[in-house]
């Protein structure tokens, strides 16, 4: 996932080198399911995923990197602010409580955090330092948030270039754009059952951690800002 991290910060700093390879330009991919797990993702107007960033992770879940279009593609296209924006998800049990708010700051802590809510199932929080060690020349401020997707959790996050508006409250529209493009798909007796048994493991495993009651698997989908 660092690798990726850092793969994305090179396109956002080089537009004009992004993805001409030997093929030249990839096509706009702004649809894609998420690991082995039926997570779908839909990016939001103006962005697209970077379809060499997809992984699947340990334990059956997935991750995605997005960016504008305009710069994955080396296409012209709908005009969308600098970003970057990451997903990532982990099967959850079934009788697992929603997200909130107050485990969402436990898990961005100790970095100080500005603004925050809930929407539709969606926590999300303005992390006030850290986004320039992701990002370079990207702004401290940015945005991070959770949201169960059927039997997954979600983590998203968003970096933007230091003073960009996506660093304030249009990123909290952006990335909360990002959350509702998120959803479940039908999954088959198989699946949903090594669903289970993998988020069960991840629970066990988090039982003999020190501070796994409070984290659970925020631990896993927020490390700590610097």
């Amino acid at each position: 996932m660092q690798r990726a991290l850092a793969c994305a910060a090179l396109l956002l700093a080089l537009p004009a080198c992004l993805a001409l390879g030997p093929q030249g330009p990839q096509p706009p991919l702004t649809e894609a399911t998420l690991g082995p797990g039926p997570v779908r993702v839909s990016a939001p107007r103006g962005y697209c995923i970077d379809k060499s960033s997809l992984r699947q992770l340990a334990g059956g879940g997935g991750f995605a990197l997005l960016a504008p279009c305009a710069q994955l593609t080396a296409t012209p296209g709908i005009a969308a602010a600098p970003a970057l924006m990451t997903v990532s998800v982990m099967p959850q049990r079934r009788d697992a409580a929603p997200p909130d708010a107050e485990a969402l700051a436990a898990a961005i802590a100790p970095a100080p955090v500005g603004a925050q809510g809930q929407a539709a199932g969606f926590v999300y929080a303005q992390v006030m330092q850290g986004g320039e060690a992701v990002l370079p020349g990207g702004d401290p401020r940015h945005w991070r948030g959770t949201r169960a997707v059927g039997e997954h959790l979600a983590s998203l996050a968003l970096y933007a270039p230091e003073g960009s508006p996506l660093a304030g409250r249009e990123g909290r529209l952006l990335i909360g754009d990002l959350a509702a493009g998120l959803s479940a798909q039908p999954a088959t007796a198989d699946a949903d059952a090594a669903s289970d048994a993998s988020a069960q493991d991840h629970e066990e495993a988090e039982a003999k951690a020190p501070d796994s009651p409070q984290r659970g698997f925020f631990a896993r989908l927020f490390p700590r800002s610097n």
